[in-house]
């Protein structure tokens, strides 16, 4: 599939009007989007740009989308230890960590430093807790994230409670501004999800430590800009 075809086949969605949600949630909408483009999850291939992300977005919704995760030789201290100091039990009866941090000091203590070329995770006691070199960040979102379509859709709930989609725009971002990330994550422009729990057996479960950002500042994280739809 080449970007003129991608474009072809988001114009006959749009003219369909709305469509019934094939999966209940959140993700209801990646999943729709997909399924009717019949590509897998996270397998776009345009051949004039190679592998690149597709992602969708209820308009009007406040959720973030995410860029990249990575935790690989970032954590400084155990996580399990990070868990039980700083973490919560979760409805589930869980040692638990969700939290959402940038350069101000959350509800968790947890706080983004700017350090040395590097992003640095902090408690607020000074304890070190991760740690990301700037080379490291922008080599994860150029590999991860060399384009991105976006494609926006109108939500309503239908009859059942079911929800409906109009997928109706859509914006192909090219050139990643690698360079970029660590500024915005600076201005808390991009903020670090920590996603992590203690399982049955005494493990960490981590989901994946995401980098994520508000769409509307999207375009600071790319050199090009198209719409499509």
């Amino acid at each position: 599939m080449d970007v003129a075809e991608l474009a072809a086949k988001l114009a006959i969605l749009e003219r369909s009007g709305y469509v019934a949600s094939k999966r209940r949630g959140n993700t209801g909408v990646g999943y729709t989007l997909e399924s009717l483009l019949d590509v897998g999850e996270n397998n776009l291939q345009l051949p004039d740009l190679g592998e690149i992300e597709l992602k969708s977005h209820r308009k009007g919704a406040s959720s973030l989308i995410t860029l990249f995760t990575f935790n690989r030789g970032a954590w400084r201290m155990p996580q399990a230890d990070m868990i039980r100091e700083y973490g919560y039990v979760d409805p589930s009866g869980r040692q638990a960590l969700y939290s959402t941090v940038n350069a101000e000091i959350n509800s968790h203590g947890l706080s983004t430093r700017i350090e040395d070329e590097c992003l640095k995770l902090y408690h607020m006691s000074g304890k070190l807790i991760a740690e990301w070199t700037d080379d490291g960040l922008a080599r994860t979102f150029s590999e991860k994230m060399p384009a991105l379509v976006i494609v926006y859709a109108d939500s309503r709930i239908a009859a059942e409670n079911r929800e409906e989609f109009w997928f109706n725009e859509a914006f192909l971002f090219r050139r990643p501004n690698a360079g970029n990330i660590l500024e915005l994550i600076g201005n808390s422009r991009i903020v670090v999800d920590i996603r992590m729990h203690i399982n049955a057996a005494g493990g960490v479960r981590n989901h994946g430590t995401a980098f994520r950002i508000n769409e509307s500042f999207l375009g600071l994280c790319f050199g090009a800009k198209e719409k499509l739809l």
